[in-house]
């Protein structure tokens, strides 16, 4: 009954604010878990590989080929890296959800 001393009169039980706080969560989880399914889906298919633009400083063909070339490895790598830590950041996500699940 100690728990109860703690709760001031009038205000909202405890578990009802864990429930709350729980639904918020879920409901924000939803949100970037679409949001890394859109990014990471983008990646994939390439559409995140920003285009170069035509114009400014140019040289001959030639440097603009070793340019794009240079560019499109460091696009390439960049979707690498976020696409592995974002199946990480899932992985790790899901893994403390079960967690916190066997423990409530």
């Amino acid at each position: 009954m100690a728990h109860q001393e703690h709760q001031v009169s009038g205000a909202v039980p405890e578990d009802a604010n864990d429930d709350k706080r729980l639904y918020e969560c879920a409901r924000k989880y939803e949100i970037i878990m679409k949001q890394f399914d859109e990014l990471t889906g983008l990646m994939n298919n390439g559409n995140a590989v920003p285009k170069l633009q035509k114009g400014g400083k140019g040289s001959a063909s030639g440097g603009k080929t070793a340019t794009s070339s240079s560019q499109q490895k460091k696009n390439e790598e960049l979707v690498q890296t976020v696409t592995k830590f974002l199946k990480e950041l899932r992985t790790n996500t899901t893994d403390s959800e079960s967690t916190r699940s066997k423990q409530g």
